[in-house]
C-alpha cells in the first residue's frame, strides 16, 4: 500500500476540521464565510443589514443597499497546521435602474505548497480552488426584495494511489429572500436563502456534491439615539449533504451581536455552534469596524471553544471596502 507523506496537512486536517466525513469531498472556497463583518458575528449574514459581501450568505440583500460598492476580504487559514494557507474575497456590486442591482464576486483559496511521496519518488504542487459569481437582486416592495446567484467553482482533489491533484468544475445556483421592516425607530431583518444548487464535481472517476445549504436568520436592530445603535440576530445553516441522512445534528448555528457609534465606529461579537461530530467548529468570535467618507475596515478574530479544534486558533479575518453613495 503506497504511504502518502502530506507535508502541509491539507486532505485530512482541513476537510475533517470543515466537516464530516461525508462533507471530506466538498470544496473548502465554498464553505468559508468570507468577511470581516460576518466572521465577527459568528458567520451571521443571511438577515443581517445589507452589505457589499451579501453574495456569499444572500444576494437578494443588495436590493436594500446603498448605490454600489467593493470590496476585498483575506484570511490566513489554519496557521497552526501550514504557514501559506490562504483564502481571498472580492466582491462588488451597483444600482441598474430602479431597485435592481447586480453583483458579483470572486472567491479563492490557496492550499499552500504541499510534497506527496510514496517514499522513493516526491511530487510538489501548489492547488488551489476557486469560484466565481454574477447575482441580480431586485426590490419588489419597500419591504421585501429577492436574488438569485449563478457560479462556476474549481475543486481540488487528492488521488492518493496516482499521486495526483485532481481539478473539477461545477455550475451552481443560489436563490434568497430579503425582508425588513420598520418597528418605531428599531428595525426588524429577516433572511432565507438556498446556496450552491448544482450540478457534481467529476474528479476521473469519483465526484464529489457541491455544499448545498438551507439559510435562515432574524436580526433586530435597536436604535436608542441617532448616534447609538445594537443589532441582535441568530441564523441557522442546515447543509444537506448527497447520499448521507441529512439531519439537524449536521447544522450549525450563530448568535451575533454589533454595536454602532455613528455609523463609524462597530464594535461585534458572536458565538458559533457547530456540533463535535460534523466538523467541530465551534468558537466565539468578535470583531472591529470603522468608516470614514465611503472607506471601511474591518476585522475579526475566532477563540475556539473546543480542544479538539486548536488548528482555528489565532484565525483572523480583515476587509477593506468602498461605498458608492
Amino acid at each position: 500500500m503506497v504511504t502518502i507523506i502530506i507535508q502541509k496537512v491539507y486532505i485530512v486536517a482541513v476537510f475533517v476540521l470543515l466537516g464530516s466525513v461525508a462533507y471530506s469531498q466538498q470544496p473548502t472556497v465554498l464553505t468559508l464565510a468570507p468577511d470581516s463583518r460576518s466572521t465577527g458575528m459568528a458567520d451571521m449574514g443571511v438577515a443581517t443589514s445589507a452589505d457589499v459581501n451579501a453574495q456569499y450568505f444572500n444576494v437578494s440583500k443588495y436590493a436594500f443597499a446603498d448605490k454600489g460598492g467593493i470590496s476585498v476580504s483575506y484570511s490566513p487559514w489554519m496557521r497552526k497546521l501550514a504557514s501559506d494557507m490562504n483564502a481571498v474575497y472580492l466582491a462588488g456590486y451597483g444600482e441598474i435602474g430602479t431597485n435592481n442591482y447586480i453583483s458579483g464576486s470572486v472567491a479563492y483559496f490557496s492550499v499552500g505548497n504541499i510534497t506527496l511521496s510514496d517514499g522513493v519518488t516526491a511530487m510538489e504542487t501548489n492547488p488551489s480552488e476557486w469560484a466565481i459569481d454574477l447575482g441580480y437582486s431586485r426590490r419588489l416592495t419597500p419591504y421585501l426584495s429577492l436574488g438569485v446567484a449563478f457560479r462556476y467553482a474549481s475543486a481540488i482533489y487528492a488521488d492518493l494511489n496516482a499521486l495526483n491533484i485532481l481539478h473539477a468544475g461545477a455550475f451552481a445556483v443560489d436563490a434568497g429572500a430579503y425582508f425588513q421592516l420598520p418597528v418605531g425607530q428599531n428595525k426588524i431583518f429577516a433572511g432565507v436563502s438556498i446556496t450552491n444548487i448544482g450540478t457534481q464535481f467529476q474528479f476521473a472517476d469519483t465526484t464529489a456534491s457541491l455544499p448545498t445549504a438551507l439559510r435562515l436568520g432574524v436580526n433586530y436592530t435597536f436604535n436608542f439615539t441617532p448616534e447609538h445603535g445594537l443589532s441582535l440576530g441568530v441564523e441557522g445553516n442546515q447543509p444537506f449533504v448527497s447520499g448521507a441522512k441529512n439531519s439537524f445534528d449536521r447544522a450549525t448555528f450563530g448568535f451575533g451581536a454589533e454595536y454602532s457609534w455613528k455609523q463609524t465606529l462597530m464594535a461585534r461579537a458572536g458565538y458559533f455552534y457547530n456540533n463535535k461530530n460534523y466538523g467541530d467548529r465551534s468558537h466565539v468570535s468578535i470583531g472591529v469596524g470603522g468608516r470614514l467618507e465611503g472607506f471601511g475596515v474591518d476585522a475579526s478574530y475566532w477563540i475556539p471553544t473546543s480542544s479538539s479544534n486548536t488548528a482555528l486558533d489565532n484565525t483572523f479575518h480583515i476587509t477593506l471596502s468602498y461605498i458608492f453613495r
